[in-house]
């Protein structure tokens, strides 16, 4: 799709179940309109929050799940979009280090991989080596997600709803990470007395979230082995102006921004040819793309798929950012040496699926 003045901004979101052998299916799926909240402009603004959507006319299926299928459009994004947090044991607060997204209903998430290393890059945990290719990072450390709990959990009458009572009380859930998997090296310094520097072969990161049986299956954004053309619109969606969260009581609710552009140039090989600064096989875009945002989603065309990972604003420009694509590392072994493409075939993790000429 063709980026023009009258393109309507939104997102397809899929429902997710488990049927009676435990396996993932899809529901439900129906697009979100994301509109601008009154302000703003078109190209970088915070949604719209006034309408209620219903994800889904035949709930009954996924009454576990009930509380994630409606709500304002925000609440629903950020069942999806979400703020990425780390913490030592012993802290006061999670530090907000960038946004992620979920890509399957069991857990798995990708943000860039520079967000991962902000602890090692900012001094506030160690970093011990294992073998040539993995390294340890400070048991202390902890990594997470934050989710939002629906507001209507609150008044929910019981019966005929079955409600734990921290849900009632919830303003949001702090889901941590079983592990992490990005890739990259270490290239040893000429100068002897400075240690090796660990660089990146692609900034994206593969994550799972640790089941939270309060709130069910996890709500996936769309990726595939698709595509992606000069000029396509390209819609970054993520958490520019995050604050740190206390332990213990603190009620902030991050809020989402939307920056809209076009793809502007691609580089498919830009490991072994290196044409721009962005590690791995990238893509740059013309959209305004503050910190915190790098790890958001980037849909491109209509919203049907997630082509990219924010990487990081570019030059001096306001409006000039890169993102890595996502196709290509679709095939890399992960941590129990199958892939996404793999998963994504198998239907074991409840990863969308979608084929179709121009997605």
């Amino acid at each position: 799709m063709r980026n023009t003045p009258t393109d309507d901004i939104g997102i397809l979101k899929t429902v997710w179940r488990k049927d009676e052998a435990g396996v993932w299916a899809g529901h439900d799926l129906k697009g979100i309109d994301l509109k601008p909240r009154e302000g703003f402009t078109k190209d970088y603004f915070k949604i719209q929050n006034s309408e209620m959507n219903l994800m889904t006319q035949s709930p009954g299926p996924i009454m576990n799940s009930l509380f994630t299928t409606f709500g304002t459009t925000e609440f629903l994004i950020r069942q999806s979009i979400v703020p990425v947090v780390a913490w030592n044991n012993g802290d006061e607060e999670m530090r907000c280090i960038g946004t992620g997204f979920f890509i399957s209903a069991s857990g798995l998430l990708l943000t860039a991989a520079h967000v991962l290393r902000d602890p090692v890059d900012e001094n506030y945990t160690t970093l011990t080596q294992v073998d040539e290719r993995s390294f340890r990072l400070d048991e202390s450390l902890q990594y997470g997600v934050l989710i939002p709990a629906n507001p209507a959990m609150k008044n929910a009458p019981s019966p005929p709803f079955q409600i734990h009572p921290a849900m009632r009380e919830a303003k949001w859930f702090m889901c941590p990470f079983e592990w992490t998997q990005h890739w990259g090296k270490n290239i040893q310094n000429p100068l002897l007395h400075k240690k090796p520097e660990f660089k990146l072969d692609l900034d994206i990161a593969v994550c799972k979230v640790r089941e939270q049986p309060l709130i069910g299956n996890y709500q996936p954004l769309n990726i595939g082995m698709h595509n992606l053309k000069l000029n396509d619109r390209a819609v970054a969606i993520g958490y520019p102006e995050m604050r740190n969260i206390r332990f213990g009581g603190d009620d902030y609710q991050p809020e989402l921004v939307v920056s809209v552009g076009s793809v502007t140039a691609i580089y498919p090989d830009n490991i072994t040819e290196k044409e721009n600064p962005t590690d791995g096989p990238n893509f740059e875009f013309n959209a305004k793309i503050p910190g915190k945002m790098s790890g958001s989603p980037i849909l491109v065309g209509g919203g049907i798929i997630t082509k990219g990972v924010v990487s990081r604003s570019l030059g001096s420009k306001e409006n000039h950012a890169s993102g890595c694509l996502i196709a290509p590392m679709m095939g890399l072994p992960l941590i129990e040496n199958k892939s996404l493409f793999e998963l994504m075939n198998n239907g074991k993790d409840g990863i969308p699926q979608f084929i179709g000429k121009g997605l």
